[in-house]
């Protein structure tokens, strides 16, 4: 019997010292009595046998030890085990955690210490520590993701829900409330689920035997600003280890904005085809690319290039130009700009005639490849009856300066060689040919406002006196009175006015200087002096064009415009051009 005992005492004694665990006894003063290698180890004591005699505070730090000698006494007072957690701090910001189980030593009914297993738990309070964060963070993405999300069990009672769930089913937090509240004992779809009706099978389903289903378009018994709520829902089910549903999760999206934008573009694009289809303008769409291929077509464009009616065409934009080179602008206009915007060009039928259109096109920004619409006028009457208006101003101009001519017959065909010099300068400037026409205009016009000059001051032959210059000058205000009233596409009143300007300020009627000055009126003023040095005058034999180039060159950047000089001596010096003589000036007034 004695051998067992030592037997038995020499057992307990190995697995006190070896165990793992930090172990130690406490008498009822709460002084340690005894305690087993690895509680010696960690507290950095060379034996069990020098803790002997010590007290919390001798061994952890103030926190730690007023925790542990309050949780001692806690155990001693109630004679009940408990456990309780000490936290050790070992610096750089690292602590060992151990979960403690301290047990009242009892004899005789009275505690006389106590009898404590320390068990380290660092790794798994980190663990818990993580999954506590990870949680959270799971519960704010939950919380507040703008997909509606909800939680039941396996008989559809609701567990939990977000913010995004609560705003798509406009449920108060009362309603809310009481849905939880309710408690159901069976599996059923109820009327607040019977939008669901169609999907009844395959709902319960996912909640008797787990998976998932997906909703991708269903509308509820709710409305919202008297509109039907559309909602996509997906449901699928959280299984118990024995492969029944715990938990069924519901994602919920509103997208009725999507149904109702979806139905609008699908009326609209009905609409845009039927509107496409009886406009009298011809409606097509394109590539944007060299060679393009036209990839559809309205009757009214297929009317307008003869082509037949339902019947597929492998037709290009090249094939649409009277000028296929034309197609490399457009495409360059659709890729800088965008669009392009009532453009006026010559464009080709299927017969190979041609016709005027006015066409606008715009890039779509919607399509994954390069895709243009364009809109196509015929607007050949529009130009035909711009022609003959061209025609009858032409006329009336020219008219207008044979009644100069007649009335100064010694400068007959100045006005024709001024205006025609100043075009050739305008179009060595880069001016559109539409500003060139109005050039023209003014040039032949020029003058008009010596019809109020008397023909002896005109025709004079020698000098002047001031006071007859000074009448002379005032052509070139009577010329704007005469002119001011007629709607010309372009101000040649104005023109006519200023032509007699100098850029430093020294010419009249205005004393204009510089960027005041129209630039046709600058151009004007150069070719007016050229050729009135260059050709005969009653009073004067001609002067020369050599001393009319020297007149301008030396009056550039002072008189006359620098850019207006250098162009015109490029076309005397580098270009051939000679004034027109009479003959060329007959061919002149037959061309207008």
């Amino acid at each position: 019997m004695k051998n067992e005992q030592e037997q038995l005492s020499r057992y307990l004694e190995l697995a006190f010292n070896q165990a793992k665990e930090l172990v130690y006894i406490k008498d009822s003063k709460l002084r340690f009595l005894t305690c087993n290698w690895s509680f010696a180890d960690f507290f950095g004591m060379d034996t069990p046998e020098k803790a002997e005699g010590l007290c919390s505070s001798d061994l952890m730090s103030p926190l730690t030890a007023e925790e542990d000698t309050r949780t001692d006494k806690q155990a001693i007072q109630s004679s009940v085990t408990l456990s309780t957690m000490l936290t050790f701090d070992e610096g750089d910001n690292k602590s060992r955690v151990f979960s403690c189980l301290k047990a009242p030593l009892i004899e005789l009914d009275s505690t006389i210490g106590i009898f404590c297993i320390m068990r380290d738990i660092t790794s798994e309070e980190d663990q818990m520590e993580e999954y506590r964060n990870r949680e959270a963070v799971n519960s704010a993405i939950i919380r507040n993701a703008p997909v509606g999300i909800s939680v039941r069990d396996s008989v559809g009672n609701l567990l939990s829900y977000n913010k995004a769930w609560q705003k798509i089913w406009d449920s108060s937090d009362e309603k809310v409330k009481a849905d939880m509240n309710y408690t159901r004992t069976e599996l059923k779809l109820d009327d607040s689920d019977s939008y669901l009706y169609s999907y009844h099978d395959k709902l319960i389903n996912v909640y008797t035997t787990g998976g998932e289903f997906f909703v991708p378009e269903v509308k509820t018994n709710r409305k919202k600003d008297g509109l039907e709520v559309w909602v996509s829902q997906h449901f699928y089910a959280i299984m118990n280890p024995d492969n029944s549903v715990q938990r069924v999760v519901v994602l919920t999206v509103d997208i009725s904005d999507h149904v109702y934008s979806r139905k609008a573009l699908k009326t609209t694009q009905q609409n845009y085809k039927k509107l496409s289809e009886t406009i009298p303008v011809g409606v097509f769409r394109s590539e944007i690319r060299e060679n393009s291929l036209i990839l559809s077509m309205n009757p009214a464009f297929r009317r307008m290039f003869g082509f037949s009616e339902g019947k597929d065409l492998n037709v290009r934009i090249t094939d649409l130009l009277a000028n296929p080179a034309e197609e490399r602008n457009i495409i360059n206009l659709l890729q800088r700009k965008g669009r392009i915007d009532n453009c006026e060009i010559i464009l080709k039928k299927a017969d190979g005639s041609t016709f005027w259109a006015s066409f606008t096109m715009s890039t779509l920004k919607e399509a994954s490849v390069s895709i243009a619409e364009g809109v196509i006028t015929d607007i050949t009457g529009r130009m035909n009856a711009f022609k003959q208006l061209q025609k009858t101003i032409d006329g009336v101009v020219l008219a207008m300066s044979r009644l100069v001519d007649m009335k100064d017959p010694y400068t007959s065909g100045h006005q024709k060689r001024v205006a025609d010099l100043s075009c050739a300068i305008g179009e060595e400037l880069g001016m559109k040919p539409h500003l060139i026409d109005g050039l023209r205009i003014a040039g032949i016009l020029h003058d008009i406002g010596k019809m109020a000059v008397p023909t002896e001051i005109l025709t004079k032959p020698g000098a002047i006196t001031r006071s007859e210059m000074l009448l002379l000058r005032e052509h070139a205000e009577d010329g704007y009175d005469i002119l001011k009233s007629i709607d010309f596409p372009w101000p040649v009143a104005d023109i006519v006015l200023q032509h007699h300007e100098r850029i430093d300020g020294s010419g009249y009627p205005l004393g204009l200087k510089c960027s005041e000055i129209r630039l046709e009126a600058k151009i004007l003023a150069v070719a007016d002096v050229v050729e009135a040095m260059a050709t005969m005058r009653p009073y004067r034999a001609s002067l020369g064009l050599h001393e009319a180039l020297q007149t301008i060159t030396a009056g550039s950047g002072i008189y006359f415009d620098r850019q207006v000089v250098e162009a015109c001596m490029r076309l005397f010096m580098e270009k051939n051009y000679h004034l027109p003589e009479e003959d060329s000036l007959n061919s002149f007034r037959h061309d207008m």
